[in-house]
């Protein structure tokens, strides 16, 4: 089952991590990121709803700028660690799910993701700290694509791009929607996840 292999990988380093932001046990976005388990190797995978993370960013911890938390920890040496990293989460009101949003919280932080952990602000002392990472964002929405603008436009991955990745230092981010989720077809979700194998492999 692909929990059991999740919770397998706890405590591995692995090159390549992936972050699953989605209740549902089953669905289309466990069916991405089966399909990148499939063809990314070394690949650490991180379910934060079957992990019970707990989002919320404590007071205590914000104004002390690093973590005690165990699982916290955990996570910022993953993505410390990782050389790739694959985020997997559909879109809800215009951004992540709550859990994904406290994640970049709580693990995002200074001395982690950007500056030092004397700085909880990024300038040109303190740089973004994933410029040697490549970032792989899969989203699944309702919305239509949108006929005038690309993809890197569209807001939700323009908060990714900019407010996150790119304050990060990020400079290999790729972006992969899936539109019209509700309305499409077998044939074409089953073509998506196909095409995902293909990205995995040549990248």
């Amino acid at each position: 089952m692909f929990l059991e292999l999740s919770q397998n990988y706890r405590g591995v380093a692995m090159e390549n991590l992936l972050i699953l932001a989605q209740p549902k046990k089953e669905g289309f976005n466990r069916a991405i990121a089966r399909a990148i388990a499939d063809g990314v190797p070394n690949l650490r995978i991180v379910d934060l709803y079957a992990e019970g993370f707990n989002p919320v960013l404590p007071e205590e911890e914000l104004n002390r700028k690093f973590s005690f938390d165990e699982t916290t920890l955990h996570y910022q040496e993953a993505i410390q660690g990782a050389q790739r990293v694959f985020f997997v989460h559909p879109d809800w009101w215009g951004g992540p799910p709550a859990i994904l949003k406290g994640f970049l919280d709580r693990v995002f932080r200074p001395g982690i993701a950007y500056g030092f952990r004397e700085a909880d602000f990024r300038d040109a002392d303190a740089p973004g700290l994933f410029s040697d990472k490549t970032f792989d964002i899969f989203i699944t929405t309702d919305a239509t694509i949108p006929s005038t603008q690309k993809v890197e436009d569209w807001a939700p991955v323009r908060v990714w791009k900019e407010n996150v990745l790119g304050f990060c230092g990020a400079q290999d981010m790729r972006f992969h929607v899936f539109w019209n989720l509700r309305k499409s077809t077998y044939l074409q979700r089953k073509a998506y996840l196909d095409s995902i194998g293909e990205l995995c492999k040549s990248s």
